[in-house]
Protein backbone atom coordinates (compact mmCIF):
# COMPACT_ATOMS: atom_id res chain seq x y z
CA UNK A 1 0.00 0.00 0.00
CA UNK A 2 1.22 3.25 -1.13
CA UNK A 3 1.95 5.59 2.01
CA UNK A 4 -0.56 8.22 2.60
CA UNK A 5 -3.56 6.34 0.39
CA UNK A 6 -6.67 7.09 2.72
CA UNK A 7 -9.92 5.36 1.47
CA UNK A 8 -12.29 6.96 4.31
CA UNK A 9 -11.76 10.60 5.20
CA UNK A 10 -13.43 13.16 7.09
CA UNK A 11 -12.77 16.78 7.29
CA UNK A 12 -13.85 18.48 10.74
CA UNK A 13 -13.15 21.55 11.65
CA UNK A 14 -11.03 21.30 14.72
CA UNK A 15 -9.20 19.23 17.41
CA UNK A 16 -12.84 18.62 19.37
CA UNK A 17 -14.53 17.07 17.04
CA UNK A 18 -11.39 14.96 16.30
CA UNK A 19 -11.45 13.90 19.92
CA UNK A 20 -15.31 13.31 20.24
CA UNK A 21 -16.71 11.66 17.01
CA UNK A 22 -14.94 8.40 17.97
CA UNK A 23 -16.04 9.07 20.97
CA UNK A 24 -19.68 8.84 19.48
CA UNK A 25 -18.91 6.41 16.91
CA UNK A 26 -17.74 3.94 20.20
CA UNK A 27 -20.67 4.74 21.81
CA UNK A 28 -22.90 3.73 19.06
CA UNK A 29 -22.09 0.18 19.09
CA UNK A 30 -19.37 0.92 16.21
CA UNK A 31 -15.79 -0.23 16.42
CA UNK A 32 -13.53 2.96 15.80
CA UNK A 33 -10.26 0.84 15.68
CA UNK A 34 -7.30 0.58 18.15
CA UNK A 35 -5.32 3.03 16.80
CA UNK A 36 -5.05 5.28 13.65
CA UNK A 37 -4.17 2.90 11.19
CA UNK A 38 -7.14 0.13 12.20
CA UNK A 39 -9.78 3.53 12.57
CA UNK A 40 -12.78 3.02 10.63
CA UNK A 41 -12.31 6.84 8.73
CA UNK A 42 -9.10 9.24 8.76
CA UNK A 43 -10.48 12.13 10.65
CA UNK A 44 -8.28 15.66 9.47
CA UNK A 45 -8.58 18.80 11.85
CA UNK A 46 -8.52 21.61 8.81
CA UNK A 47 -7.60 24.42 11.43
CA UNK A 48 -11.06 25.98 11.04
CA UNK A 49 -14.14 26.35 9.00
CA UNK A 50 -11.92 29.03 6.31
CA UNK A 51 -9.87 25.98 5.57
CA UNK A 52 -12.38 23.94 4.42
CA UNK A 53 -12.75 25.70 0.75
CA UNK A 54 -12.84 24.90 -2.86
CA UNK A 55 -9.29 23.96 -3.13
CA UNK A 56 -9.11 21.61 0.01
CA UNK A 57 -12.50 20.18 -1.36
CA UNK A 58 -10.97 19.71 -4.50
CA UNK A 59 -7.46 18.37 -3.33
CA UNK A 60 -9.35 15.80 -1.49
CA UNK A 61 -11.71 14.31 -3.97
CA UNK A 62 -8.84 13.79 -6.46
CA UNK A 63 -6.64 11.93 -3.86
CA UNK A 64 -5.41 8.35 -5.48
CA UNK A 65 -7.81 5.58 -3.89
CA UNK A 66 -9.90 7.44 -2.07
CA UNK A 67 -13.74 5.86 -1.97
CA UNK A 68 -15.63 8.36 0.50
CA UNK A 69 -15.15 12.15 1.88
CA UNK A 70 -16.62 13.41 4.69
CA UNK A 71 -17.34 16.98 5.80
CA UNK A 72 -18.51 17.93 9.28
CA UNK A 73 -19.08 21.43 10.16
CA UNK A 74 -20.76 23.72 12.78
CA UNK A 75 -24.10 25.95 11.52
CA UNK A 76 -22.74 28.41 14.13
CA UNK A 77 -25.37 31.52 14.13
CA UNK A 78 -26.99 30.61 10.60
CA UNK A 79 -27.21 27.34 8.81
CA UNK A 80 -28.63 28.53 5.82
CA UNK A 81 -25.39 30.35 5.55
CA UNK A 82 -23.21 27.92 6.34
CA UNK A 83 -25.07 25.47 4.17
CA UNK A 84 -24.69 27.86 0.96
CA UNK A 85 -21.02 28.79 1.61
CA UNK A 86 -19.86 24.95 2.31
CA UNK A 87 -22.57 24.21 -0.90
CA UNK A 88 -20.18 26.62 -2.98
CA UNK A 89 -16.86 25.47 -1.85
CA UNK A 90 -18.36 22.00 -3.34
CA UNK A 91 -19.74 22.89 -6.65
CA UNK A 92 -16.31 23.78 -8.51
CA UNK A 93 -15.71 19.68 -8.06
CA UNK A 94 -19.30 18.57 -7.50
CA UNK A 95 -21.44 20.58 -9.88
CA UNK A 96 -24.71 18.48 -9.48
CA UNK A 97 -24.38 19.03 -5.66
CA UNK A 98 -27.86 19.44 -4.03
CA UNK A 99 -29.15 23.05 -3.55
CA UNK A 100 -30.71 21.89 -0.23
CA UNK A 101 -29.22 19.99 2.75
CA UNK A 102 -31.61 17.37 4.48
CA UNK A 103 -32.50 16.87 7.90
CA UNK A 104 -30.34 13.57 7.50
CA UNK A 105 -27.43 15.37 6.12
CA UNK A 106 -26.35 14.91 2.24
CA UNK A 107 -24.82 11.64 1.00
CA UNK A 108 -24.25 12.46 -2.51
CA UNK A 109 -21.89 10.13 -5.39
CA UNK A 110 -19.74 12.38 -7.05
CA UNK A 111 -19.66 11.95 -11.28
CA UNK A 112 -16.43 9.84 -10.26
CA UNK A 113 -17.89 7.81 -7.99
CA UNK A 114 -16.76 8.97 -4.39
CA UNK A 115 -19.17 8.82 -1.57
CA UNK A 116 -19.83 12.41 -0.41
CA UNK A 117 -21.34 13.66 2.37
CA UNK A 118 -21.74 16.73 4.62
CA UNK A 119 -22.95 17.23 8.05
CA UNK A 120 -24.00 20.42 9.86
CA UNK A 121 -23.86 20.26 13.31
CA UNK A 122 -25.90 20.14 15.22
CA UNK A 123 -28.60 18.44 13.31
CA UNK A 124 -28.59 19.68 9.57
CA UNK A 125 -32.07 22.26 11.06
CA UNK A 126 -31.00 24.48 13.07
CA UNK A 127 -27.99 26.99 14.40
CA UNK A 128 -25.38 25.35 16.82
CA UNK A 129 -22.09 23.32 17.16
CA UNK A 130 -20.90 20.08 18.22
CA UNK A 131 -21.23 21.03 22.02
CA UNK A 132 -25.11 21.63 20.95
CA UNK A 133 -25.41 18.09 19.74
CA UNK A 134 -23.67 16.73 22.55
CA UNK A 135 -25.96 18.77 24.52
CA UNK A 136 -28.55 17.02 23.21
CA UNK A 137 -28.10 13.54 24.57
CA UNK A 138 -28.33 15.24 27.90
CA UNK A 139 -31.30 12.73 29.58
CA UNK A 140 -31.43 14.39 32.55
CA UNK A 141 -30.61 18.03 33.13
CA UNK A 142 -30.98 17.80 36.72
CA UNK A 143 -28.19 16.15 37.08
CA UNK A 144 -25.51 17.80 38.44
CA UNK A 145 -22.85 17.09 36.20
CA UNK A 146 -24.79 18.35 33.14
CA UNK A 147 -25.49 21.57 35.92
CA UNK A 148 -21.87 22.16 36.21
CA UNK A 149 -21.21 21.82 32.14
CA UNK A 150 -23.71 24.21 31.94
CA UNK A 151 -21.32 26.92 33.63
CA UNK A 152 -18.63 26.09 32.66
CA UNK A 153 -20.30 26.52 29.15
CA UNK A 154 -21.09 29.93 29.93
CA UNK A 155 -17.25 30.28 31.01
CA UNK A 156 -15.78 28.92 28.34
CA UNK A 157 -17.86 31.06 25.96
CA UNK A 158 -16.54 33.98 27.50
CA UNK A 159 -13.48 33.35 26.73
CA UNK A 160 -14.07 31.88 23.57
CA UNK A 161 -12.81 28.20 24.43
CA UNK A 162 -14.95 25.17 24.15
CA UNK A 163 -12.70 22.59 25.18
CA UNK A 164 -13.95 22.34 28.99
CA UNK A 165 -17.90 21.54 27.91
CA UNK A 166 -15.94 18.94 25.68
CA UNK A 167 -13.83 17.44 28.44
CA UNK A 168 -17.48 17.25 30.59
CA UNK A 169 -19.28 15.98 27.75
CA UNK A 170 -16.69 12.98 27.72
CA UNK A 171 -16.98 12.25 31.24
CA UNK A 172 -20.49 12.33 30.94
CA UNK A 173 -20.66 9.90 28.68
CA UNK A 174 -17.76 7.59 30.48
CA UNK A 175 -19.75 7.67 33.95
CA UNK A 176 -23.60 7.92 33.02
Amino acid sequence: MVKGYVAKKLLVEGQDDLRVIPELIEKNGIRWGDNKKEAIVLIQDCGGYENIDANRISTELQASGLTHLGIIIDADEDLSLRWISIRNACLPSIPDIPEEISETGLIHVTNNGIKFGIWIMPDNQTRGMLETFLAYMIKDEAETIWQYAQEVAQEAKTKEHHSKILILIKLKFTVG
